[in-house]
């Protein structure tokens, strides 16, 4: 938090009598040319000056020169105002676009997108002072976006994707039988949210906390619930995978979820649950939000495939899956779930069929409007499945 600046005594003189000297000038301007309206347009022109106009910001703002002690985030913010935007100096950041929709301009910041085997680096800061910007994120104009109908894919490999035809195929999840239906896992368990309210945590990140009631891990417990209450069995992993070495989560994970599976072979329905980061190039955070529901994230899939070599020879299945959940969650809250993300790597996904990455918001979101998108996520599953 930066230190709240102090207006020395002559600063503050300074305002006023700059105050006075423009009320006086608009005066005598307007008596002189007898024309108020040529009048108003010369002082405007004199006060929105750079000199003036930078003289007027250094003494409010208490800097000693201009805007040299401008914070990155003043500069954005100043940027956006109609009447200051336009006198900072050259070179200085502008105004923030609205964020595109396309994933490839932005800083995505979570190794979701890395190879499960490389290396991954901790999430790195941005600064957003009240300023988080929500965004509801749905399809851009990209080549990359297959659409039909209702149900999207963001498609970062080569392989050409029939939506229907894939959705026809989707297995059927069985809740009937014995022994738990779904495992619940997070290769990423400490990522957290935007603290808010009561939802306060010692951080071990930058938006990460061992806290399990503020993590992953809290999340995970909110859709295991939901499953529960429908009467099917879950297994929660609560491993922290990605602590005390955030490198290598997922070669970590990968050996929890195999022993999972081999020790209950009736999960039909693997679950690694993450959220997502998204910040723009000028170091604005942005949350991802349902439009469609009030104080709720969005929800986003993502997918592996065999693109990258590696075997995995599930990957179709698995997308035809996730389709099918994407299809669902459409026809109920038509912005609940971003496009679904098919990826070259695996994510730990060729164990088994059934096997699917869930981004639940951004560390631009609460914990609350992560909670509400994974339980309507959770609800729309178990009505897929079937006894």
């Amino acid at each position: 938090m930066r230190k709240k600046r102090t207006s020395r005594p002559w600063i503050r003189g300074l305002r006023t009598g700059a105050a006075v000297l423009v009320g006086t000038l608009a005066v005598w301007l307007a008596w002189l040319v007898g024309d108020p309206a040529a009048a108003l347009h010369q002082l405007r022109e004199w006060a929105g000056s750079a000199q003036v106009s930078l003289a007027l910001l250094s003494a409010e703002l208490g800097l000693e020169e201009n805007t040299e002690g401008l914070s990155r985030w003043d500069r954005l913010v100043l940027a956006q105002s109609p009447l200051l935007g336009g006198v900072l100096p050259s070179g200085a950041p502008q105004a923030s676009p609205p964020l595109p929709s396309e994933p490839g301009d932005l800083l995505e910041l979570d190794p979701a997108g890395e190879d499960e085997e490389a290396s991954a680096s901790p999430l790195p800061s941005a600064e957003a002072p009240e300023g988080i910007i929500p965004k509801t994120m749905m399809a851009g104009s990209s080549a990359k976006y297959v659409t039909e109908g209702n149900v999207s894919v963001y498609n970062h490999t080569d392989y050409s994707i029939d939506i229907p035809a894939l959705i026809d195929n989707a297995p059927r999840l069985s809740a009937a039988g014995e022994g738990p239906k779904v495992l619940i896992y997070h290769s990423h368990a400490t990522e957290s949210y935007t603290m808010e309210g009561a939802d306060v945590y010692e951080p071990s990140g930058d938006h990460r906390t061992l806290n399990t009631e503020q993590n992953m891990v809290r999340v995970g417990e909110e859709m295991k619930a939901v499953f529960e209450a429908a009467g099917i069995g879950v297994v929660h992993d609560t491993t922290l995978y990605d602590y005390p070495s955030y490198n290598d989560a997922y070669n970590r994970s990968v050996q929890g979820v195999a022993e999972n599976l081999k020790k209950y072979p009736s999960i039909v329905l693997a679950l690694d649950v993450h959220r997502d980061a998204l910040v723009a190039n000028d170091g604005t955070i942005y949350k991802v939000v349902a439009g469609t529901v009030d104080d709720c994230a969005q929800v986003m899939m993502v997918l592996g495939s065999d693109a990258s070599g590696q075997v995995h020879p599930n990957w179709k299945v698995n997308l035809s899956l996730a389709l099918s959940i994407q299809s669902a969650l459409a026809s109920k809250w038509s912005t609940l779930a971003r496009p679904l993300v098919l990826r070259p790597t695996r994510f730990n996904q060729h164990l088994s069929t059934g096997t699917i990455l869930v981004e639940v918001g951004t560390h631009g979101n609460t914990l609350q409007e992560a909670i509400t998108a994974a339980r309507l996520y959770a609800r729309t599953v178990v009505e897929l499945m079937e006894w």
